[in-house]
């Protein structure tokens, strides 16, 4: 994809001399190398991102949650966080009467304290995914909860409600772990998001070839994407109920 400007005369340079400094974020350590070897002036974090967007079709992530039933997953897709929404399953589960600290008003501070419609907290309005499913699932990443007891957010209303221990236990209970695989579409992805992959794969790439570390791509790297708006179902390509999962709390 890259082979009129990424040459062996360029790849020869970066092994011959590489940058103190390679990383993802800021490229331009390759745009001077290009510069250097080709004459050609090259914004090469911005050049990939087209090219991503020109050559593939969609961008595959996994998304973690617990459920009882796919089926409306695949009608209707996934949603982002509607407060409204999960505060009303929080009622149905933690105000059922099985759970003596359960009552409106700790729930109702739950959710000042929580504050999930603050838009500076990244809840509302977003739809999170991992480029790298094992970061659901194991040790690495930590980020089985959302597997384990399925909404961040109904977790963080529970355990202000009932209690820690009765909230795992209440959202163990409902449905069983849950993988879907996604392709995002290329139009549906944001630039910026684009550009933080395009680093990684060309930060990967090049300290491949001589034999440097590479930090974008380690364990616990993270590789969490997210998405301003619901994925249809159609974007869903399959799922599976992995049979262990690392739960960090």
């Amino acid at each position: 994809m890259l082979e009129d400007l990424v040459t062996a005369e360029v790849k020869d340079a970066f092994i011959g001399d590489p940058p103190e400094s390679v990383f993802s974020d800021d490229l331009s350590w390759l745009d001077e190398i290009v510069y250097e070897v080709t004459g050609r002036i090259v914004n090469m974090k911005e050049l990939v991102v087209d090219r991503f967007a020109n050559e593939y079709r969609a961008f595959r992530a996994g998304h973690g949650t617990r459920t009882n039933d796919v089926g409306p997953f695949y009608s209707h897709g996934l949603r982002y966080l509607r407060p409204d929404e999960i505060e009303n399953r929080a009622r149905a589960i933690f105000l059922n009467g099985q759970y003596p600290l359960g009552n409106e008003a700790r729930l109702k501070d739950a959710i000042d304290d929580v504050d999930a419609r603050n838009t500076s907290g990244g809840r509302p309005g977003r739809l999170y995914f991992a480029a790298e499913e094992r970061s659901l699932i194991t040790r690495i990443g930590g980020s089985g909860h959302y597997l384990v007891y399925g909404s961040e957010y109904l977790y963080c209303l529970g355990m202000r409600t009932i209690g820690e221990w009765e909230t795992r236990q209440a959202l163990k209970s409902i449905g069983r772990p849950t993988m879907f695989v996604c392709d995002i579409p290329m139009s549906m992805m944001r630039p910026h998001t684009l550009g933080e992959f395009a680093g990684m794969v060309i930060e990967y790439l090049f300290c491949e070839l001589a034999n440097l570390p590479c930090h974008a791509l380690s364990a616990g790297a993270g590789s969490a994407l997210s998405i301003a708006q619901d994925l249809p179902g159609r974007c869903i390509v399959g799922h599976y109920h992995p049979a262990r999962v690392h739960a960090p709390y």
